[in-house]
């Protein structure tokens, strides 16, 4: 039986580099549990790199990429910088890539989509949903709603915030961000744990919900108005 190392000296020795991308990927899968840690072996290392030209990665797996390649330059990593949801493009052609790049762009900053984000409504005023999605902080357990109204310009927002027991939880800050102007709404859960803004007047711009209990806080990615 071929050991690992003879066994990816085989593989590298094939002609096709796409076939050789592919037979590496498996050949991780098959070792991974016993593999060195990168930087420990300089064979393994180049043939991962060498077969990572061939591999589509995901927004996901692209978002982590950008945040951990500017971490180690030493740059001030920003979570969102590389993608940003346009919100026009969950009413065109292009919906339902939207959709996914907006749940792989929270995702990768840790929320977790309860309910995806939903169709184009029309009572009242034209809405996308653009879903509920949670995360755990700092002992806190938050849920946010989220949602445009297109023909108004205004964000619905409904947050709820329980600690680790369920129990309602004051006094954790709801801001919307504007990327050039900061903060341009603010307000904190009642004694029932929830935050019901169901018309946050925007314009145009790059905007994000922020999450604060004590001195802890969580972003959402930003989307663009």
């Amino acid at each position: 039986m071929k050991t690992p190392t003879e066994e990816l000296k085989k593989i590298l020795e094939g002609k096709d580099e796409g076939c050789i991308a592919e037979d590496v990927q498996k050949f991780f899968q098959r070792h991974g549990d016993s593999l060195p840690l990168p930087g420990e072996d300089t064979a393994l290392d180049r043939a991962m790199w060498a077969a990572s030209e061939y591999v589509q990665l995901s927004a996901k797996d692209e978002s982590i990429l950008s945040r951990v390649t500017l971490a180690l330059l030493g740059e001030a990593a920003d979570p969102v910088a590389s993608t940003v949801l346009k919100l026009r493009d969950l009413v065109g052609a292009g919906r339902d890539s939207a959709v996914r790049t907006w749940q792989d762009m929270l995702a990768a900053m840790a929320w977790q989509q309860m309910v995806p984000a939903g169709a184009l409504r029309g009572v009242g005023s034209r809405m996308v949903s653009l879903g509920t999605f949670q995360q755990d902080l700092s002992g806190a357990n938050i849920q946010v709603n989220l949602g445009w109204m297109v023909d108004q310009d205004q964000f619905r927002i409904l947050l709820n915030a329980k600690d680790s027991k369920g129990a309602a939880m004051s006094d954790v800050e709801l801001r919307v961000k504007e990327q050039e102007r900061g903060v341009v709404f603010s307000r904190k859960t009642n004694q029932d744990g929830s935050v019901v803004a169901p018309a946050v007047k925007v314009g145009p711009g790059s905007y994000q919900i922020e999450i604060l209990v004590g001195d802890k806080s969580a972003q959402t990615p930003y989307f663009v108005l």
